[in-house]
């Protein structure tokens, strides 16, 4: 075999190790979510001194009342340092206008307890952060920083 086709080789080898680097890195590590034009998305960064149990959050679409919340599906803590993201569906919020305003307010649940439909949680272990409004833009993000801890409290401030 000549050296001409056993470098061929190798350079066809290494375009395609590096190609399929590539790909798994995206699948490992994908972008920034993107809302499409009929969804909300808000970034949440927990920058907490310590890791919490579930993220909850009650909040309201033009005047209507919702919940919902953030766990871990293996049961673990949401690390302290995480990135979280909440969309929102036109339809679920049951607007029609390109705008909704909305107020969310945030509960930590300093230890993991299986989440509920009710969002009830013992307030023991249940931290309020304060809330936070916006006019939201159906298409459009924001992006939103908790720090805080259990002892000293935590709080929601925009990082955008």
């Amino acid at each position: 075999m000549s050296k001409t086709r056993i470098g061929v080789g190798i350079a066809v080898a290494v375009v395609a190790a590096l190609g399929l680097g590539f790909l798994l890195f995206r699948f490992l590590f994908p972008g920034e979510y993107t809302p499409a034009d009929n969804e909300i998305a808000l970034h949440v960064r927990l920058r907490t001194e310590e890791d919490i149990g579930l993220l909850v959050y009650d909040y309201r679409a033009d005047g209507r009342a919702f919940s919902g919340g953030i766990s871990n599906a293996d049961r673990s803590p949401i690390g302290r340092d995480s990135e979280n993201v909440i969309v929102w569906e036109r339809e679920a919020l049951g607007s029609a206008a390109d705008t909704v305003d909305l107020r969310i307010q945030f509960r930590i649940i300093t230890e993991y307890v299986d989440p509920n439909f009710e969002n009830i949680y013992p307030e023991d272990i249940t931290r309020y952060i304060n809330p936070i409004s916006w006019e939201a833009h159906f298409g459009e993000s924001r992006h939103l920083t908790i720090t805080g801890s259990r002892a000293d409290g935590y709080r929601a401030v925009w990082s955008d």
